[in-house]
């Protein structure tokens, strides 16, 4: 059975370790072999322990949890950017999950965090170059706005995509 709870300090390592996966996953040809292979998961684990030591009064992260595992998790900030709304800056789910909904269940209870917080607009950002990602969310509804060159943790860049959604409702069933 998956549940979905809201995220606690003590799950910092497996979401820091899940995102330092998926990104050396799904993101080859995006950052540096060298910062995926070499330096990656030092970012992930800083970011993640400041992220769950002291965490911003808009900052909800949700984890999945499967078999008292946990394979998934989304990081939302909440009203973020007075335009575009609230913005989900992580959804990642364990390679061996995908398929399985988790994914959508994670956005559907930030969807669902949003319009308890009197908010409806979400945003998030999936390189140009992840295909998959990009069309799981729009499959999903969201619609794509604009492209932006962003700077990498690696002192690269790469175009990102801006993707939202104007009405959360539709993403709960």
């Amino acid at each position: 059975m998956l549940e979905m709870r809201p995220a606690i300090f003590d799950d910092y390592p497996a979401i820091a370790n899940l995102h330092t996966i998926s990104w050396q996953q799904h993101y080859r040809g995006i950052f540096s072999k060298y910062f995926l292979n070499n330096q990656v998961e030092r970012n992930r684990w800083v970011l993640w322990h400041r992220r769950m030591s002291v965490p911003l009064e808009n900052q909800r992260v949700t984890v999945a949890i499967h078999d008292n595992a946990l394979v998934g998790f989304a990081c939302l900030f909440l009203n973020d950017d007075p335009v575009f709304g609230s913005l989900l800056d992580n959804l990642h789910v364990v390679a061996s999950h995908h398929g399985l909904g988790i994914g959508r269940s994670l956005i559907e209870t930030c969807a669902r965090q949003l319009l308890s917080s009197n908010t409806s607009k979400l945003y998030l950002w999936v390189f140009e170059k992840n295909e998959k990602a990009k069309s799981f969310y729009e499959r999903l509804g969201g619609i794509h706005v604009e492209n932006i060159e962003k700077k990498l943790e690696d002192g690269s860049s790469a175009v990102a995509c801006r993707y939202v959604w104007h009405d959360v409702s539709n993403l709960i069933r």
